[in-house]
């Protein structure tokens, strides 16, 4: 069992009787049942010990957020911001960026932990909120801007600060090599990151994805076997915890490390879960990559259209950096593409469907998703101009 007790400073620390909080934490800790972590981390809301203790809200917030329950956490943190005393404000506000940060909005994250850290806060509340910032500063593009807001601290002191983990040091430290284009570096962080023992976490983004960053950084360092093994731990993962943001996201780490032709497939299935999840910022990365390996398939169609949303998302979620480099692909996607042919899976899927067989036959025989057969037919219509898939079978369009 992890240690959940240690106190910070300014926090109430454990109560009399059953903290609900705490439980609703350990479920969390051991990545089961989100379903029971959320009911949980709602009765301590709802009123009772958990309710009158600063800490106990901290933990209860932060598992809303651990489970994807974006919608739930922003309630209470709009009754949190009206209600709460001077004391627990910063805490609150720590949690607004984290919020802030999974639904994509850098900007107004970036607002609350810029106040945070240069403001006259107290001594923990800024070394709290410091890798905080600079995961939102990678986020956002900025990454030069990460390095020098983490160079600042001493990491040896700062690490041993209670309630302030080690673990989330070293994935935000890790997210930063990773960004800056030092994978070998990134991924020694990252798995010194997840050898040490499961302790209290937080939403952040590094600690929650630190498995899957350490896949992508593995594969960056042409540890192919290692970034497998790591892609497929976190989809295990995220399938045992169950929410879409998690799912999607290790769907996407799935597709950039795997070298087949399902990854796009993958990529169409991450990019579904993301949207309903409302998970802006992997999103962005996993249409920009859908768009890129559609590119190199020869599908320069849908290459463009999914750059085209990556492009929009982009903008939305402020990284100007990404925005510009998407577009950059855009334009030559639209400049290298000679004609509207279809891909070698795109031929193979329009023959079965030509034959006879059902989406969810092409899919059990091509060892694909309904979705993926779904997404690649519609690129076969679209590219022969044809509407249903009876004209397909009638044979009245172009050979391909």
């Amino acid at each position: 069992m992890p240690d959940l007790g240690a106190d910070w400073p300014g926090l109430s620390g454990a109560h009399a009787g059953g903290c609900q909080a705490e439980e609703a934490l350990t479920l969390v800790v051991h990545g089961t049942d989100r379903l029971a972590a959320v009911q949980l981390a709602g009765q301590a809301l709802a009123g009772g010990a958990c309710s009158a203790r600063a800490r106990c809200l901290w933990r209860a917030i932060t598992v809303f957020l651990c489970a994807g329950e974006l919608v739930a956490a922003d309630a209470q943190l709009q009754r949190l911001e009206g209600a709460c005393d001077d004391r627990v404000t910063d805490f609150v506000a720590v949690l607004r960026a984290q919020h802030a940060r999974l639904i994509g909005d850098l900007s107004g994250a970036l607002t609350v932990l810029t106040r945070l850290v240069s403001a006259e806060v107290c001594p923990f509340t800024r070394r709290l909120a410091m890798p905080f910032l600079a995961d939102v500063l990678v986020a956002a593009g900025k990454v030069a801007d990460a390095e020098a807001m983490f160079a600042e601290l001493d990491f040896d002191e700062v690490a041993g600060i209670a309630g302030i983990p080690r673990r989330l040091l070293l994935a935000v430290r890790g997210s930063i090599h990773l960004a800056m284009g030092q994978p070998c570096d990134a991924l020694e962080d990252l798995l010194a990151c997840l050898r040490l023992p499961a302790t209290e976490p937080s939403a952040h983004f590094a600690v929650m994805h630190s498995r899957g960053l350490a896949a992508l950084a593995a594969r960056a360092a042409g540890r192919v076997e290692c970034a497998t093994d790591l892609a497929e731990q976190e989809q295990e993962a995220a399938l045992a915890w169950g929410s879409p943001a998690y799912v999607g996201w290790a769907l996407y780490v799935r597709a950039v490390t795997a070298d087949t032709e399902g990854e796009i497939g993958l990529l169409v299935d991450a990019i579904d879960l993301l949207e309903v999840a409302q998970s802006r910022v992997v999103l962005t990365a996993a249409a920009h990559e859908l768009g890129l390996r559609l590119v190199r398939a020869g599908d320069g169609a849908g290459a463009r259209r999914e750059l085209e949303r990556a492009g929009q998302w982009a903008v939305q979620i402020g990284n100007e950096h990404l925005a510009t480099k998407i577009h950059t692909a855009w334009r030559d996607a639209t400049q290298s593409d000679p004609s509207g042919s279809l891909t070698s899976q795109e031929a193979k899927i329009a023959e079965l469907a030509r034959a006879g067989y059902s989406n969810k036959q092409i899919a059990e025989s091509l060892y694909l998703t309904v979705r993926t057969i779904e997404f690649h037919l519609s690129n076969v219509y679209r590219k022969l101009k044809i509407a249903s898939r009876r004209e397909l079978m009638n044979g009245t369009t172009r050979q391909y």
